[in-house]
Formats: C-alpha cells, structure tokens, sequence
C-alpha cells in the first residue's frame, strides 16, 4: 500500500520519556505516589526526540478527514514516517516548535 502525506500541523519537538525502573524492575515513585519518567536515550546516551505533529494520510481517507496525531521519527520503521521526519528537520513544512 502507498502511503503519502496529505497535510501536516504543529510540528513540535519531544523528549521521548519511559517509566523509571529499580535495579528490581520495580516502577520507582517519588514521594506522592506518582510514577518517575526519566528521558529515554540511544547507546551513546544521547536524548532520542521525536517530533509530534498532526497529519492527513492518503490511506485514511481525502483532505476532509480529522487531523491525527503522529509522532515522526528518523527511526521509524516505516519509510513514510522517516520521509516525514527528514521533510519536517529540512524546513520543508515550516518550523518545528520548541519542546
């Protein structure tokens, strides 16, 4: 199946985050209760980001549909979210927000 952007909104930067776990694999809480998250990093320890935005895709459907968030990233394993993700970083769909 072809999948091509139809439109694209609000690009903004994120810190992808994850819960933070003990060296048990127990969830850690801080002191109300509420779970920690803690940045999520590659191997090298650098911050992954991803750039959330809001889209309209041909395989959902023509330019009337509702908007639907999506998170681009250069690793995503399918093309059009990559494609998307280098369209967003060259300034092809204006500028991307500060987190």
């Amino acid at each position: 199946m072809s999948i091509t952007l139809i439109d694209v909104r609000n690009p903004k930067w994120q810190t992808l985050k994850q819960l933070k776990f003990d060296s048990d694999g127990n969830e850690v809480k801080d002191s109300d209760g509420n779970n920690i998250l803690e940045n999520v990093t590659d191997s090298d320890g650098n911050i992954l980001k991803v750039i959330s935005c809001e889209c309209k895709w041909s395989h959902l459907g023509d330019n009337t549909q509702n908007w639907l968030p999506f998170a681009a990233d250069s690793r995503d394993t399918e093309q059009h979210g990559k494609d998307l993700y280098a369209a967003l970083v060259n300034g092809d769909h204006g500028a991307i927000a500060a987190e």
